[in-house]
């Protein structure tokens, strides 16, 4: 997906909570906006090289969004909304060709709300996780604990039972990961979930990214290790 605006460079100083963060630029300090709640400890120390996206809208109670962080000379894009779109690019652009039919965003399952659903010949919801947490050169999600990513596994194994196909999809918002493994130290239940999901006939699949800041693609799949 095509990226426009205005760029600022800044320094990471301090979270106050899970959507602002503390930034010095030039010689002042801003609070931003942070839109991602995970908790990307492992990204947002005192003293880390950021860029902001700047906002036009004059009734915004921040200037500035935080969009991407630098670590290891590579940008991680931290804006998780917008994994949604990157995945649909990816479809069109046919860097995911393995599902055939009219995509539908924002379906309803049930009392649910499920990311995708292709109504192909094999009809499959597909949920979404967006990566940011990386360990040497292996993505791992999720950086917190997350009862809502247990959940909609759970509500894929229904529609499954139900005779519709189901699929969770990673992406990697950095370029340089090789390998996806659930992150079993931060959420032992989620990493199981997803593991017995698999073998019983779920769809796991894990993306990296290309990262620019005038383009965010889908770039390699990736190998998964349970």
């Amino acid at each position: 997906m095509l990226l426009k605006g205005e760029w600022k460079d800044g320094v990471f100083l301090s979270r106050p909570n899970r959507f602002e963060a503390l930034v010095r630029i030039d010689s002042g300090v801003e609070l931003v906006h942070v839109p991602n709640t995970g908790r990307m400890h492992e990204l947002l120390h005192e003293g880390t090289e950021v860029i902001l996206l700047k906002s036009n809208n004059p009734n915004r109670k921040t200037r500035y969004t935080l969009f991407f962080v630098k670590k290891y000379g590579h940008l991680i894009c931290v804006n998780s909304v917008l994994a949604n779109d990157v995945f649909e690019d990816g479809i069109k652009s046919g860097a995911i060709n393995w599902l055939e039919g009219t995509v539908k965003r924002e379906v309803t399952y049930h009392k649910s709300r499920i990311d995708f659903f292709i109504d192909g010949d094999k009809k499959t919801f597909i949920e979404i996780k967006c990566g940011t947490y990386e360990e040497n050169g292996i993505l791992m999600f999720p950086d917190a604990p997350t009862e809502r990513g247990r959940k909609h596994i759970d509500e894929l194994m229904d529609a499954m039972n139900e005779g519709y196909h189901a699929a969770i999809v990673v992406i990697a918002f950095m370029d340089y990961v090789e390998e996806f493994t659930p992150n079993y130290k931060i959420d032992r239940a989620f990493g199981e979930k997803l593991r017995s999901a698999f073998e019983n006939g779920m769809i796991v699949k894990a993306y990296n990214c290309k990262i620019g800041l005038d383009e965010i693609s889908i770039k390699d799949e990736i190998k998964i290790k349970y």
